[in-house]
């Protein structure tokens, strides 16, 4: 297993995930107890680190207001605004 399987995996177990490819290549998925990530992280300086700033990260936006639904819904708008735009432009050259 590389630091990025590693990290992925725990990024899952971050997320609330318990299945997945990630988790169970490194044997965390549903049913294990995730030792294998938590001895990965205390051997490894870079992904011990990586955890501590995700577990910050994650702390720090758990509070964070999303968008509004109006905010949502105008970016919604001109999303498919654009793309009926740019399908026009396709249509023209075809």
């Amino acid at each position: 297993m590389t630091c990025a399987d590693y990290r992925s995996a725990m990024s899952a177990q971050l997320d609330g995930e318990r299945t997945g490819a990630a988790l169970t290549a490194v044997g965390a998925g549903d049913g294990a107890d995730g030792r294998g990530l938590t001895a990965h992280a205390e051997q490894c300086a870079d992904c011990r680190d990586w955890l501590a700033a995700a577990r910050r990260l994650r702390a720090l936006t758990a509070g964070a207001q999303g968008p509004s639904a109006e905010w949502s819904a105008g970016l919604l708008d001109r999303l498919l605004e654009r793309l009926d735009t740019d399908g026009d432009d396709e249509a023209r050259t075809a």
